[in-house]
């Protein structure tokens, strides 16, 4: 690998993480095409490091509230109080994602061989994300979002994050989209999403490393640094420009990409067969 692929990789991971569009989707395909037959198991982990990165930086300041509530549980104040609501519902809508993903771990390389996965995954995601806004929208117009989390929603939720394994299917779209479809607000479907993506990935780090010391060669030093430098700096670009858009209601515009990259992908993949 050289220095413009792992600054091309870094720009898809820091993009695709955090919109609603599969990052695993589109590495799997990018790195499909790219020839690179061997799964980068040491520069996956750092892209994901630096995405993991932008999404502290991005919700610091909430962060470090939530640390705060935990550490001074004598305070009671309403805003700490929910913030202590919200740690128990992160660690509970991942339960169900750890335990999904250990059983998904074991059709690894069945999921993520060649790009029939990802491309159909990108379609159901484009889906998903269709119906979540129109459902969404319907319960801002009643009135009637919810501002809290039920542990239902977060068991949910915490499902979605664990189907999410699957190539091609979004992480942040289908949490962000169940929280919607839950009548959760907006801001609060997305924070949330967000903050189950922080043990949900540190674990997956944990597990991925163990494997790097398997591989007996790695990309070089100012390879990995540019692949994880830009997947950080693009992921706080991203999360801005979902953030705004999720506010604006216009998730349905990476329904109509999902559909088409995926569909387009399949496509060629099947005009390959018969051709």
């Amino acid at each position: 690998m050289n220095l413009l692929q792992a600054l091309f990789l870094g720009i898809l991971q820091g993009f695709t993480e955090f919109l609603p569009i599969s990052s695993s989707g589109h590495l799997v395909i990018f790195q499909y095409y790219m020839g690179f037959k061997k799964p980068m198991v040491l520069f996956d982990v750092l892209l994901h490091i630096g995405t993991l990165a932008a999404v502290i930086v991005f919700f610091r300041k909430e962060l470090k509230l939530m640390l705060i509530s935990i550490l001074k549980p004598q305070i009671k104040d309403e805003d700490y109080s929910n913030r202590r609501w919200i740690i128990l519902m992160v660690i509970l809508g991942t339960l169900p994602t750890a335990i999904l993903g250990a059983i998904l771990q074991r059709e690894q390389e069945f999921l993520f061989k060649g790009v029939f996965v990802s491309g159909g995954g990108l379609l159901f995601t484009g889906v998903f994300l269709w119906l979540a806004e129109k459902i969404g929208s319907n319960s801002n117009k009643k009135n009637c979002e919810k501002q809290k989390i039920t542990p239902i929603d977060a068991l949910i939720i915490g499902v979605m994050q664990g189907v999410a394994i699957i190539p091609g299917i979004s992480r942040s779209g289908t949490t962000i989209s169940t929280g919607l479809i839950k009548g959760l607000k907006r801001e609060v479907s997305f924070q949330y999403s967000f903050f189950l993506f922080i043990p949900a990935v540190t674990g997956a780090l944990i597990l991925e490393s163990r494997k790097v010391s398997l591989i007996s060669s790695t990309p070089s030093f100012p390879v990995c640094l540019a692949g994880t430098l830009t997947s950080f700096l693009v992921g706080i670009v991203a999360l801005k420009i979902l953030h705004k858009l999720l506010r604006e209601k216009r998730l349905t515009i990476f329904s109509w990409y999902c559909w088409i990259f995926g569909g387009g992908v399949l496509v060629y993949e099947i005009a390959k067969i018969f051709i």
